[in-house]
């Protein structure tokens, strides 16, 4: 058996120290992205919310004019039933907002779990129902299962 030398158990361990180094800088690298990637849903989130308050203070049912293309809605809500329209769809961009932290890693389970009772509440408020359905087919399909997979108590109340 050949006797290695103290030289090369050296480089051995030098050559373990740098893959280790690299290895470290990849996954470092790795949650950078998911930080940036969460930091770029949280301004998008952030956009539409000073939107839906702009449309709010305005008496806009965003609803109606950014899904529907219909700005003839005036007879139909009043001031009252438009912001709560767009306080729905607020949260509905929020949740969004939630759900990609918590896929991302960047929040923590017992947060989610709470987020995940919020959004049941907003869900099953049965008359604010169809802006869901309009909605759901812009959502990312992880978040609209989620949400399909909420006991849906407005089906019960028929």
């Amino acid at each position: 058996m050949k006797k290695v030398s103290l030289d090369t158990w050296i480089q051995l361990v030098g050559m373990c120290s740098i893959v280790a180094s690299l290895l470290f800088v990849g996954l470092e690298m790795r949650q950078s992205q998911r930080i940036a990637q969460a930091g770029q849903q949280q301004e998008r989130t952030a956009y539409f919310f000073n939107l839906l308050g702009s449309t709010s203070e305005s008496g806009v049912d965003w609803q109606s004019v950014v899904m529907e293309t219909n700005s003839d809605y005036g007879d139909i809500f009043n001031r009252a039933e438009i912001l709560r329209r767009n306080i729905f769809h607020a949260h509905l961009f929020t949740y969004e907002n939630d759900y990609f932290q918590y896929s991302q890693g960047l929040m923590p389970q017992e947060v989610w779990s709470a987020k995940l009772k919020a959004l049941t509440f907003f869900y099953n408020q049965c008359d604010m129902r169809s802006l869901w359905v309009s909605r759901q087919q812009f959502f990312p399909e992880g978040y609209v299962s989620i949400i399909q997979s909420i006991p849906d108590e407005c089906t019960e109340q028929l």
